[in-house]
């Protein structure tokens, strides 16, 4: 069954705190909406990538690669600085674990430190019960990262749910029930990729949980032995991995700090110093010297984070809010007029990748305007795009009869430039096709 927390301590209050805060923001965040936009919401279907305000088009992928960049650097940091913090604290499979196990000891009756030698039946189904509910919950939530929760319920309200969309729930829920209720940290144990590499970042000032063996050993009853530790085993029983902290730092721990308060628990009963085990460095816990804060890796990973952060700056004030691509209409690559003039069809994708409708003007512009001799046809321009949209629009380019003859290149520049302010442009080339070319 699920491991018994400590029934009291400072980490373990501060866990709790924690917990509520990182669920919170967890569940709250699809419900959120800036301007009528969600705060986050990866939208795969229309290709847009609502982050915090930021809409980010496909074209636009390299700022969600700066954001992953920037929370990788970010773990490096506080790993190297705070050992599996993330792991102990912020981790939705160990935030989300907690409150599955609560759940248990609330329906079971939990006492002490341990499960009770019976549980009835009909509360065993009780918490499994319960458990599926919550995890069809957080599914919920999980899915709204995807598709608007308000657009969710929208659709179960009038019965226009579609039977792909309830599978999904369905399985995402079932998923969420094993990992959570079942799986717990074996996956920690087992299965996260971050617990095998966790190990390069540490040095010997890194802040770990660990046992302070010069005080504790040798251990054993109280009276019997001269180290504090007096074997209760409390600390290995409380583990949510199972591992034994006395026997030193290991890959299975997760800096959860429930042996930190049992042990405390003990040690306040047999009035004796707290912190047997506790948050403090290897250099420290050897006595050679207090922990550093400033060193080459810590250095090294602030700078490289604080220059993605940077990069990431720089690209937002930069950044033009309007996209613009360029591609011939395969149906009539060429076409040749009733007067003799030739003609070019293309298909322009235009997007508004700002937070409110533009109008955007199409025009061709020329390396030497005086002898222009292109001239488009659309059939609306300017074009009124909405907040965040994108539209196709067709135009046709005439070309003079003889252009066949000329023997100029046929560079094409088409200019998308904002109504309301002509300097915020973009140009993309294209190639004018001849008769001669498309055989």
């Amino acid at each position: 069954m699920l491991q018994a927390r400590t029934v009291s301590g400072s980490w373990r209050t501060l866990r709790w705190w924690a917990d509520a805060a990182l669920i919170a923001v967890l569940l709250g965040i699809p419900w959120v909406r800036i301007g009528g936009e969600p705060l986050v919401l990866l939208d795969i279907p229309e290709r847009r990538f609502h982050v915090f305000g930021l809409v980010i088009f496909p074209q636009e992928l390299y700022f969600l690669w700066l954001i992953l960049a920037a929370l990788g650097l970010s773990l490096f940091l506080f790993t190297a600085l705070a050992g599996r913090v993330w792991c102990g604290w912020a981790c939705p499979q160990t935030v989300f674990t907690d409150v599955y196990a609560a759940l248990a000891r609330r329906i079971q009756g939990w006492r002490g430190w341990s499960a009770p030698a019976r549980v009835a039946g009909w509360r065993r189904a009780a918490t499994h019960i319960c458990w599926f509910a919550l995890s069809a919950g957080v599914a919920f939530h999980l899915v709204g990262y995807f598709v608007s929760p308000y657009e969710l319920i929208g659709r179960f309200r009038t019965g226009q749910v579609s039977g792909a969309a309830i599978g999904f729930l369905t399985v995402v829920s079932v998923v969420t029930y094993l990992d959570f209720a079942i799986v717990r940290q074996t996956f920690c144990k087992y299965l996260c990729p971050y617990a095998r590499f966790q190990g390069v970042l540490f040095d010997r000032d890194t802040l770990v949980v660990g046992y302070d063996g010069a005080r504790g050993e040798p251990r054993g009853k109280r009276g019997a032995a001269k180290g504090d530790c007096v074997d209760c085993g409390l600390c290995v029983r409380v583990c949510p991995t199972g591992i034994d902290i006395r026997d030193g730092l290991q890959l299975e721990c997760i800096a959860c700090t429930q042996c930190i308060d049992a042990c405390n628990g003990v040690m306040a009963r047999l009035e004796r110093a707290p912190d047997l085990i506790g948050y403090r460095s290897w250099v420290s816990l050897e006595g050679l010297r207090s922990a550093r804060l400033l060193r080459p890796r810590v250095v090294v990973y602030g700078a490289m984070l604080l220059g993605v952060v940077a990069i990431f700056a720089v690209q937002i004030v930069s950044r033009v809010p309007m996209g613009f691509a360029v591609a011939h209409n395969r149906d009539a690559l060429f076409s040749r007029m009733a007067d003799g003039r030739l003609g070019n069809a293309f298909t322009l994708h235009l997007e508004n990748r700002d937070r409110a409708p533009r109008s955007f003007r199409i025009r061709l512009e020329s390396s030497a305007p005086e002898e222009e001799p292109f001239e488009l046809i659309a059939g609306v321009n300017p074009v009124l795009v909405a907040a965040t949209h994108s539209i196709e629009a067709r135009v046709f380019v005439m070309a003079p009869a003889d252009w066949s003859a000329r023997g100029d290149s046929g560079e094409l520049r088409f200019v998308l430039e904002d109504v309301e302010r002509p300097t915020r442009r973009v140009v993309h080339r294209a190639h004018f096709l001849t008769p001669e070319e498309v055989r």
